[in-house]
């Protein structure tokens, strides 16, 4: 039918009509129902929207993992456990995971020798996946054969549980290998008589790429503060990550500072294999800087066989910071005793003087441009170290000055002889000193 200039005036007006009502029921008409898999988009699009969000904020991992579980537990999805895995770079520990159930909520463990020797680690789901490059891994656990081969999908099991869905996740280009840093791995477990089904299946691969990656950026953020805590201490490692990292950034404080040395290292190193010596350093620093960080201060150089840590003052106070000091530096020695009462070979060797100060130190960034060092700098700096050498000329194990002492609290029960006023190499001015001692089974820390 053509509708043109010479038309008859009542059809075009019927069809104008008519138009104008379909347009008008169009969008004044409900959407129309969504299908199976839309459903699941708009669900896991939910899911993704939680996941980024949590992801963009400073929250532990575990909070991420909680919210990821309980949106898709209110999605329907069964899950009565979750584990996520992954290497990461620590000296006391080779991995982390995250599992969630449903009766614990989230729990977070460390492991050590993720390796090919520690069958718990072989034996895994895990492990086989990696090494057999077996990126997904879905299974029922109460009918399939390979379940046998596992340990823990057996436990799992006998615990009820019916089906497992895993996922291993590169971070990069090439697979991932057993060792590396470079990904992670997932896992899912219901207790559903139906085991998953596919929309549950569909959900959770739909969820897995912003989950992955808000992993990826908390573990790589994880795996920073490990490494800075553990070469530079936690409180240097909080004021790098947090932007102190130009030349001349800093801040005045005052601090209990603590410093220790080894007696007779240049002999012990002579007579020592390589590896005998650096057992013998590493019970050493065990016993000194162990107690520093048992008592909450923090270790913050060890040059050769030196330690220098420091208990600011700023947030516990002056009273505390002396006192807790003061208790490291008996801590210290007190692990030594019991190294040698134990009959460590290596602490049999050892002996190690103590000084303690309080001062004001600079607490910040100097050096190079290329090359930075964040520390402690200042006139109480030099005080400690010679603090700590006259523990060696007046053949006592810990020596405080008067700065520290008399800033401690007075009933912390501390034994302290006045040693009287000493000149200290390099200092103007005289100090007085206290040997502190805790009983006479403490070896005098004399010039070995």
């Amino acid at each position: 039918m053509s509708i043109g200039p010479d038309a008859d005036t009542g059809m075009r007006d019927k069809v104008r009509v008519m138009t104008d009502t379909l347009i008008h029921h169009l969008k004044d008409a409900p959407p129309p129902p969504l299908g199976p898999s839309d459903t699941e988009a708009c669900v896991s699009g939910q899911i993704a929207d939680a996941i980024i969000a949590s992801g963009l904020t400073d929250r532990p991992i575990g909070d991420l993992i909680q919210t990821v579980m309980d949106r898709l537990t209110q999605a329907g999805v069964p899950l009565a456990r979750m584990m996520v895995g992954f290497r990461i770079l620590h000296p006391l520990f080779d991995g982390m995971t995250i599992a969630w159930t449903a009766e614990n909520g989230v729990e977070v463990e460390y492991y050590q020798a993720l390796t090919e020797d520690n069958p718990d680690f072989t034996l895994s789901p895990f492990y086989w996946m990696i090494k057999g490059q077996v990126p997904e891994l879905q299974l029922r656990i109460d009918r399939d054969a390979l379940v046998d081969k596992f340990p823990l999908l057996q436990r799992l099991r006998d615990q009820g549980f019916t089906g497992y869905y895993a996922r291993v996740v590169t971070f990069g280009e090439g697979p991932m290998q057993v060792g590396t840093t470079d990904g992670l791995a997932l896992s899912w477990s219901t207790k559903s008589p139906a085991g998953f089904s596919e929309r549950d299946v569909c959900i959770m691969q739909q969820i897995l790429a912003p989950l992955s990656l808000a992993l990826r950026v908390m573990i790589k953020d994880q795996i920073a503060k490990n490494t800075l805590n553990a070469f530079h201490g936690p409180l240097v490692g909080e004021r790098i990550l947090s932007g102190t990292v130009k030349r001349g950034d800093g801040e005045r404080l005052a601090a209990a500072l603590w410093y220790s040395d080894l007696r007779n290292s240049t002999g012990l190193a002579d007579q020592l294999s390589v590896e005998g010596f650096l057992e013998l350093l590493n019970v050493y620093f065990d016993c000194a800087a162990g107690a520093v960080i048992e008592e909450g201060g923090q270790v913050l150089d060890i040059v050769g066989d030196a330690i220098l840590a420091f208990f600011p003052a700023d947030a516990a106070g002056e009273e505390a910071a002396a006192t807790s000091a003061l208790r490291a530096a008996l801590k210290a020695q007190e692990r030594l005793v019991e190294a040698k009462a134990a009959e460590c070979k290596c602490a049999v060797e050892i002996n190690f003087g103590v000084g303690v100060h309080f001062g004001d130190v600079v607490f910040g960034n100097a050096g190079t441009r290329e090359r930075l060092k964040f520390g402690v700098i200042g006139r109480a700096v030099n005080e400690v170290a010679r603090t700590q050498d006259m523990s060696k000329l007046l053949g006592q194990p810990i020596v405080a000055t008067d700065q520290v002492v008399s800033r401690a609290r007075p009933d912390a029960g501390l034994r302290l002889n006045d040693m009287g006023l000493h000149d200290l190499r390099g200092i103007p001015a005289a100090k007085r000193l206290w040997a502190l001692r805790h009983n006479a089974d403490i070896a005098p820390a004399n010039a070995g």
